[in-house]
């Protein structure tokens, strides 16, 4: 470690570093650590030819070095410079003289060093104690230790379980290992100390003493019943690394497993031999664990293959094989391509070799081997020959990972061909299910998906060739798979290759959206005509209810319900409970209910509606009517989720802050013995509340104590010990600390009593607390209680806590010194701050870079010298800014010319520019790198963008992309799969409050979903709230999405349940009639995720059927459509007859589809299962519009003869488009054309439509 140290100090002074004291102080920690002999007065010079003047903490680091080796005048010598500079002896340069006494032979002087304190005033801590204890453990001198120890538990000092264990290795290490068992009985034998005796175990090995450091870890307290723990693994791998033999490691092994310490010693022991590729060793532990009767596998072999396979080191790999055979374990495929293959020169000397030295054992396993690294190689005509030659069973499946690469590294697409005709069309490879069409398919998917956007660009004349040779070969590939390869080559940039596979199956594309509610007063008047008529009205009805109520008119729609109570549903008094509850109604709310009941007692309500009918009961005091609605939940077995019980909370929270104190403690008894939630705190703090509301604490202690009896939950306990110890109640505090402490163990209890002395002053206390044996530190809530004291200017309270937290195991000081500073500098004390420096010297912290910059700010601002190398920040300062402020003429001109080749797209010549003026240190203005980035983006110039994007970074404090820019980088990433990338481009976008574009964000959300990434999906969704409307960001974006993610993660029911709920929960944050998952039910029906598939379409029945919410089952039955499942498309319209009813959604597809070519034949299946439509004019003008954009005549003529037959006045638009088609394939037009142009007729159309 000394020589790396000195690597390391060499390494960064040669590359400029300028070391101040602090770097020489920790030099000398790790000299005395690491006990290297070295000149103190030779170290002092180094210094001072450096300029550097020591400090204290270098004098005390001397000295004790000095002391270690038991020369006392050479300390004395430093101890003068430090009294003629006024330096303060602190406790530490005591301790180091009593080491140096000791160690010279003169353990009087020693002893007399405590004397000497005491007259200057310093009064022996535990460190000293802990010095002169070390001192006589060297000597063997156990009478004395033992002395010492009864002297110091007899004054108010303590030593920690790491002071004892310190006096362990001083024993050990002298030879005195029999009095190693004494100090061990005085250890207090808690888990808590377990850190301190693995850090001494691990000491005593590198000595070369493990059998006095398996002796200390037969004593640690691990848990030796139930599920076995692996204590010990850490002693086993050092064991390794310090090459202990193989038979005393086995006997280790053998009593760890005894002492039930460790469940698999041995198999850990044999990873460790593995992994520092130690043979002899395993291969002895091998034959332990066979004799065990425990399987060897192949891969713990592979660790000693790699480590000869560095070398090319044949014989070791041989050796290595011969092993593997004495244990009876035979190379599969892997071991012989990944780590004995790369050891030869080629696959054939390897087969020579290993057949020489009769290691080929089993040659059909070979020879696969063999073929997949030949593939991997691309040596494509040895594949041919093999696969034409092969007798043996293959899987194709298993070599085609290894076939794709073999392609893109051989360039002979004639191979490429006979290979895939070959596997295509022989017997051998393919002819059983899923058969060769699909195994060709996944294999071609494979290969274009294994290949880079640039590299299918690079390839794609010879990718469309081999496309050709294989239409020529007769392959076929399914359709569902091309689909599959289209989207890649959509997302590759590379459509013109979309037709070439094309050639293998014919297939096409789809979309869809949005429709419109009918307003009440519609519905209102439809409800009458119906009623008049001696109609059914249950569905109109029904929809009337659900519209009054999602415009919150309570009285109109509790009036309609009493005028037409005979024709009321199950689902209107749903919605009409849920309205009174929301507007706190309890009467009415109940009599609903009733009625509700009356109608359907079997009905179930959804749990949103039976959580408000408890909240408005208890609320208004009708309790047993709230706990009978509790009751039905559970005998209904209604769903209760997190937020179900979150909202029992608030119900309960609400009644306790209110005083209701039945209230709260009937329903928290109903909810619990009925089961409808867990007991936990959270629910159970609303019975504490009750009681510290009144300030009676002794109430609120016994009932959290009841809780913790009754459910093993303990609420408020933080806050009621608060309250006692300002209230000064001793024996309350002491009754909840033993209770705690018996129940919960310590720790909690210990900081929050910690934290609470501290708060109020009584620092003794705290002290007492933190320096409980083997108590750990907490950052998280050492953190909370700084920013505490910051906030409300406490410096007492916090340099206390950075005091008494000193010593606490595992605490972060730079953390809690950093949180000093900033309250320092709050303050404007700068002589703190430097103390601060000194104190994190003498302790040996390594002070982060904020750390050191905040207290250069805090020195600098009091006009105070910085005894430190200040680390800059990654940009440049202010004023190497300004120098490009005001650039010259020809800076100007080349500017000029750069924005000049934006504009006109020439982005080869701009970013040519850019590297010209990059050469001579020209720099732009902000506004010009954007629009550079922007175009090299929209060129897809990625790598250069990128360069760019850097270089204005670190020229320009403060750069930042604007808006369009970022989303094109946005964009970008996503499509070159940076999707972490692309998530920090948006959030750093945000953060500048800019407005990203709805493209850039939509893209995002899909690739993630397309991941299984729920949690990227959801992180968006949080830094875009409240800027969707700017955005133009649809909730249904996030809704479809997370849903998909879930279905790829095989999360189908919970993706099917949240939709399910916001559909019928009445705390919708969309309504059914906008609820498209047109989206989400084309990628699984492209991804051919079937499971899925059906259980979608069950949901989207079932929403239809019970709900009457048809908008899903619509997208679900357009998107098979689309998707050419037409008889699917027919089945589902069968079986729910309501979707041919959902005439204004198929309009809305109507129009959309014909927007975009191809869809001819998708609008042609709609209008065959829907024929009504066909006279619907939105309908009969984008079926013509699609026609038209298709060249198709017949299916035109058919339409128009269609409609004449049916005496439709058909609009000029229509006739125009049909008279253009008829002209254009030169056939008579056969009534007179509309004369105006199309975009006067569509103009007249929309008009007519908008105002009829």
């Amino acid at each position: 470690r000394t020589e790396f140290a000195h690597r390391i100090w060499d390494k960064l002074q040669k590359l400029g570093t300028v070391y101040d004291v602090s770097h020489y102080n920790a030099l000398l920690k790790v000299y005395l650590q690491n006990e290297y002999k070295f000149s103190p007065t030779d170290f002092l010079a180094k210094m001072e030819e450096a300029n550097i003047q020591p400090n204290r903490v270098t004098y005390q680091r001397l000295i004790a070095a000095y002391c270690n080796v038991g020369d006392i005048e050479g300390a004395s010598k430093i101890l003068g410079f430090m009294k003629t500079k006024d330096l303060p002896v602190t406790e530490a340069v005591f301790s180091a003289l009593v080491t140096g006494h000791a160690r010279a032979g003169d353990i009087e002087n020693a002893e007399n060093i405590f004397s000497v304190m005491k007259e200057a005033g310093i009064e022996p801590g535990p460190d000293t104690y802990l010095a002169l204890l070390n001192a006589y453990a060297e000597k063997g001198d156990i009478d004395h230790v033992k002395q010492t120890l009864e002297k110091v538990e007899k004054s108010d000092l303590y030593l920690m379980d790491r002071d004892l264990l310190q006096i362990i290795f001083s024993f050990s290490k002298a030879g005195y290992s029999q009095h190693v068992p004494e100090i061990l009985e005085k250890i207090t034998y808690e888990r808590r100390y377990i850190p301190d005796a693995m850090n001494l175990i691990l000491l005593l090995v590198t000595e070369k003493l493990e059998d006095t450091a398996f002796q200390i870890l037969l004593a640690c307290p691990v848990s030796r019943e139930g599920s076995l723990s692996d204590f010990g693994s850490f002693f086993l791998r050092h064991c390794v690394t310090m090459d202990t033999p193989a038979e005393k490691l086995k006997d280790y092994c053998k009593k760890l497993k005894e002492s039930q310490m460790h469940a698999s010693p041995l198999q850990f022991t044999l990873q460790s031999a593995l992994l520092a590729n130690k043979t002899d060793l395993a291969k002895a532990l091998m034959k332990a664990l066979k004799e065990e009767g425990f399987p060897v596998r192949t891969h713990y072999f592979w660790p000693l293959l790699v480590g000869r396979q560095k070398e090319k080191d044949v014989q070791g790999v041989i050796e290595v094989l011969k092993a593997m055979r004495e244990m009876g374990v035979s190379p599969d495929q892997e071991t012989y391509i990944n780590y004995v293959f790369p050891s030869f020169d080629s696959v054939r000397s390897a087969r020579a070799v290993l057949q020489e030295n009769g290691c080929l054992h089993e040659s059909n396993v070979f020879s696969q081997a063999e073929l997949r690294s030949e593939a991997i190689n691309g040596n494509l005509a040895f594949i041919l020959s093999f696969l034409e030659s092969n007798t043996q069973p293959l899987s194709f499946s298993s070599l085609r990972g290894s076939l794709s690469l073999g392609f893109r590294r051989s360039m002979d697409i004639n191979l490429w061909s006979k290979i895939t005709e070959l596997l295509y069309k022989d017997g051998r490879y393919c002819q059983e299910p899923p058969g060769p069409t699909e195994a060709v398919g996944y294999f071609l998917y494979n290969l274009i998906d294994s290949m880079s956007d640039s590299e299918v660009q690079a390839k794609e004349e010879r990718l469309r060739q081999y496309f050709h040779q294989l239409k020529e070969m007769n392959v076929k590939i399914p359709e569902n798979i091309y689909r599959g390869i289209r989207n890649l080559l959509d997302s590759y940039h590379v459509p013109e290759l979309i037709k070439d596979v094309n050639i293998l199956v014919e297939r096409e594309k789809i979309d869809s959206r949005k429709t419109v509610q009918l307003p009440s007063s519609v519905l209102e008047s439809t409800l009458e005509k119906l009623k008049a008529a001696n109609q059914p009205i249950g569905d109109v009805l029904k929809q009337l209810i659900l519209a009054l109520c999602s415009e919150e008119n309570m009285q109109k729609a509790l009036e309609l319900k009493a005028k037409y109570e005979s024709d009321m549903v199950v689902g209107g008094y749903a919605a009409l409970i849920n309205l009174c509850c929301r507007h706190d109604n309890a009467e009415d709310a109940l009599n609903l209910k009733q009625e509700f009941d009356r109608l359907d007692s079997s009905a179930v309500l959804d749990t949103g509606k039976y959580v408000g009918l408890v909240k408005v009961l208890g609320k208004h005091g009708k309790l047993q009517d709230a706990i009978n609605i509790l009751k039905e939940m559970k005998e209904k077995d209604v769903l209760i989720k997190d937020a179900t019980v979150l909202s029992f909370f608030h119900i309960l929270n609400g009644a306790a802050l209110r005083g209701e104190t039945e209230t709260v403690k009937r329903l928290h008894e109903a909810i619990m013995t009925l089961g409808l939630a867990k007991p936990s705190s959270a629910l159970s703090s609303p019975l504490v509340t009750l009681y510290l509301e009144k300030d009676d604490l002794g109430a609120a202690l016994e009932v959290a104590i009841d809780c913790y009896e009754k459910y093993k939950v303990l609420p408020r306990i933080h806050d009621i010990l608060c309250k006692l110890i300002e209230k000064g109640e001793t024996d309350l505090i002491q009754k909840a600390m033993n209770f705690v402490s018996q129940e919960q163990g310590e720790m909690t209890m210990l900081y929050d009593l910690f934290f609470a002395f501290l708060q109020t002053g009584n620092y003794k206390e705290a002290k007492k607390i933190i320096e409980t044996p083997g108590i750990r530190a907490r950052p998280t809530r050492l953190q909370w209680f700084c920013e505490r004291c910051i906030s409300s200017n406490q410096v007492e309270v916090l340099e206390k806590l950075v005091e008494l937290t000193q010593k606490l195991f595992e605490c972060d000081r730079d953390q809690l010194y950093y949180s000093l500073l900033k309250l320092y500098k709050v303050n404007g004390d700068w002589q703190k701050a430097d103390a601060v420096w000194n104190k994190m010297q003498e302790e040996n912290i390594i002070p982060r870079a904020k750390t050191l910059r905040l207290l250069a700010e805090i020195l600098r601002n009091s006009n105070q010298e910085v005894p430190f190398d200040v680390p800059e920040l990654w940009y440049e300062d202010e004023k190497h800014s300004l120098n490009f402020s005001s650039p010259s003429h020809t800076e100007s001109n080349i500017q000029k010319d750069l924005l000049n080749a934006c504009q006109q797209k020439r982005s080869k010549d701009a970013y040519t520019i850019f590297l010209k003026a990059q050469k001579q240190n020209i720099i732009f203005n902000s506004e010009t790198y954007s629009n550079l980035i922007k175009l090299l983006l929209e060129k897809d110039s990625f790598i250069e963008a990128v360069q760019v994007k850097e270089f204005a970074e670190t020229h320009i404090k403060g750069f930042t992309l604007n808006d369009a820019a970022n989303s094109l980088l946005i964009i970008t990433q996503v499509r070159r799969d940076y999707l972490k990338e692309a998530l920090t481009t948006l959030k750093a976008a945000l953060d500048l409050e800019q407005i990203p574009s709805r493209l850039a964000v939509t893209r995002l959300i899909q690739a993630c979903a397309l991941k299984g990434d729920v949690e990227s999906i959801q992180a968006i969704q949080k830094m875009v709230d409240g800027l969707e409307h700017s955005i133009g960001l649809s909730n249904m974006v996030f809704i479809n999405n997370i849903a998909l993610a879930q279905i790829k993660n095989n999360n189908i029911d919970v993706a099917i349940e949240n939709i399910e709920n916001m559909l019928t929960s009445e705390n919708r944050t969309v309504e059914p009639q906008y609820f498209g998952l047109a989206y989400l039910f084309r990628k699984v029906i492209e991804e051919q995720l079937e499971p899925a598939v059906e259980k979608i379409s069950i949901m989207a029945e079932r929403l239809a059927n019970q709900f009457a919410v048809y908008k899903p089952v619509t997208d679900l039955f357009l998107q098979l459509l689309e998707s050419g499942k037409v008889d699917d498309a027919r089945a589902l319209l069968q079986r729910c007859g309501a979707i041919a009813e959902q005439t204004s959604i198929f309009l809305v597809f109507c129009m959309r589809s014909s927007q975009r070519p191809g869809k001819a034949s998708t609008l042609k299946s709609l209008l065959e299962l829907i024929p009504e439509l066909i006279e619907k004019e939105e309908a009969y003008t984008s079926v013509m519009k699609s026609y038209v954009s298709d060249k198709d005549v017949v299916s035109a003529k058919a339409l128009y003869e269609h409609l004449m037959a049916r005496n439709v006045k058909l609009n000029n638009l229509f006739l125009k488009r049909y008279a253009f088609l008829l002209k254009n394939a030169g056939e008579p037009v056969p009534f007179t054309e509309p004369p105006e142009s199309f975009e006067f007729y569509a103009k007249q159309l929309k008009e007519s439509r908008e105002n009829p």
